[in-house]
């Protein structure tokens, strides 16, 4: 059943202005019909402003990622840099316990220099495997970085496409789409303010954006329901705003769109 506070709306809107509600209704629906040619405009430029959206979204996502796969790169190159500074040290540990080695006084101290260089060399081989398991994660992530990289190229060529057909098609109907805002606007200044509330409110709310239609077939032009013939008669007659009782549709006769169309 139609809106209550949009009947309300519409009731207490005509009541406000001494203008008739014929001239009302002609207003209203030359507003409509504007406004539907603003949507097909719009609904001609199609996805492209969605697409887009999501395709920038996708690249600031890629470049973050990239931007932390290469902190991880440089973490891993760090480790490897420092590991690699240990082994020198290491070994140049070793060649001190070995010159010592030369000039021990008994067994005793000869085995303790030797447990040392043992020890020097196990630090080493550890060092030595963790900078192959860092080498091989920076390999990974230097793959990763090379993947998200050319996803990226992909992804801006295709955003630069996009961008293209959206400029190409926006410029095709910008002039057109402007007259149309101005004369919108213009038409909106001779709909009363409840009124033009409710329009936009049954605009918003209407699958195809359409809040006045006409009858046709004894039908809304809405929703297709059929009009009571009292309804029909109210509506001919204009002495009231009539909306469907079904979708809340603001109803015209022919006499009103013959006026537009005149």
């Amino acid at each position: 059943m139609a809106d209550k506070e949009t009947n309300n709306t519409i009731q207490n809107a005509e009541e406000s202005v001494e203008v008739s509600v014929e001239q009302k209704l002609v207003a209203l629906y030359t507003l409509q019909q504007v406004d539907s040619k603003i949507d097909e405009i719009r609904a001609y430029r199609g996805n492209l402003p969605l697409e887009i959206q999501d395709l920038e979204d996708e690249i600031a996502g890629l470049q973050t990622r990239i931007a932390n796969f290469k902190d991880e790169s440089k973490a891993f190159q760090t480790e490897i840099a420092n590991h690699k500074i240990k082994i020198q040290e290491l070994q140049a540990s070793i060649k001190k316990y070995e010159e010592q080695q030369n000039n021990v006084r008994n067994n005793r101290e000869y085995d303790a220099l030797t447990k040392e260089i043992e020890f020097q060399n196990l630090d080493i081989q550890l060092s030595e495997k963790k900078i192959r398991e860092a080498t091989a994660k920076d390999a990974d992530v230097a793959a990763k970085v090379e993947d998200a990289e050319s996803r990226l190229k992909e992804i801006s060529d295709i955003l630069t496409e996009k961008q293209g057909e959206l400029d190409s098609v926006t410029e095709d109907t910008k002039k057109e789409e402007e007259v149309l805002l101005q004369r919108s606007a213009d038409c909106e200044k001779l709909v009363e303010d409840r009124l033009l509330v409710a329009y936009k409110r049954i605009r918003k709310n209407a699958r195809n954006g359409l809040a006045v239609v006409g009858i046709f077939d004894e039908a809304c032009g809405g929703c297709f329901n059929r009009i009571p013939p009292q309804h029909q008669l109210d509506i001919c007659t204009h002495k009231k705003i009539i909306v469907c009782e079904y979708c809340g549709r603001i109803l015209v006769d022919k006499g009103i769109i013959a006026q537009y169309n005149d």
